[in-house]
């Protein structure tokens, strides 16, 4: 069984980059170094999944390692909050031209303003796990499949 991600997890990162807070993403290249991002668009995609926007597919170091190494790390943090989570999974570029639209849509305006013509992509991440300290304190969650 997937994981269900909670409501106000879901709130947290869905509003993060508005609120100040824009997730990290760790990856690794394909010549095995650690690559860091950081995602104004990153968002919840059902219970199980977040996603985000990536404007140049093409030129993208993270796109480029997917195959290689599709594990990658989101990480969220709101210090005043005392909330912070981890979020482990598969990443891999998007081919449903309706998930792209849908993440575009739900990106920030200002995120938008930044590939207006669309000619990015979506990059999804199936969450195998997710940890930290939410509203109710500290919790993890992982996925039975």
């Amino acid at each position: 069984m997937a994981l269900v991600l909670p409501e106000a997890v879901k709130r947290d990162v869905n509003s993060a980059f508005g609120e100040g807070h824009p997730i990290v993403v760790a990856g690794v290249t394909v010549d095995g170094e650690p690559t860091v991002s950081y995602r104004g668009t990153a968002q919840t995609l059902g219970d199980s999944a977040l996603a985000f926007w990536t404007r140049d597919a093409a030129g993208s170091t993270l796109v480029s390692s997917l195959e290689a190494h599709p594990m990658v790390v989101c990480v969220y943090t709101n210090m005043p909050e005392r909330r912070f989570y981890q979020f482990g999974g598969k990443a891999r570029l998007n081919e449903d031209p309706e998930v792209d639209r849908t993440v575009y849509d739900n990106s920030h305006e200002l995120e938008q303003q930044r590939d207006p013509e669309r000619k990015g992509k979506a990059i999804v991440v199936e969450l195998d796990w997710v940890q930290g300290r939410g509203f109710d304190g500290p919790f993890r969650l992982e996925s039975n499949e």
